[in-house]
């Protein structure tokens, strides 16, 4: 039975992969530092000038409206170990996780709700 979340997850991912592919070529002739600078002034041409994730928006007093798909970003490498099946031995290598992030244009005011 397939996992309907770790399709999704991997579906964002490859996505995201796709995203980046170009950027390579912007980092190698120097005119971005990071994979994540060039997503984010790609968004910003958007006009998604704030990113923030649902955490960060939900305390700021914003909420995401209904039906909002995330923006992509690399999250923090995370060093992981892997026991390879064939040899038993174990290898170390850098994961780089997917962070979800929300714009300024998927957002609204929370409501409060006034008691009389």
């Amino acid at each position: 039975m397939k996992n309907f979340r770790t399709d999704k997850i991997n579906e964002r991912r490859a996505e995201l992969k796709e995203l980046s592919k170009h950027l390579r070529i912007l980092i190698k002739e120097g005119a971005i530092d990071s994979i994540n600078e060039g997503l984010k002034e790609t968004y910003r041409n958007s006009g998604h000038t704030e990113l923030n994730t649902l955490k960060q928006w939900n305390k700021s007093g914003k909420l995401v409206k209904k039906g909002e798909k995330a923006l992509l970003l690399w999250g923090q490498p995370k060093r992981v170990e892997r026991v390879s099946e064939e040899t038993a031995e174990a290898d170390e290598f850098d994961f780089w996780p997917v962070c979800y992030v929300f714009s300024n244009k998927q957002v609204t005011e929370r409501r409060t709700e006034q008691c009389t």
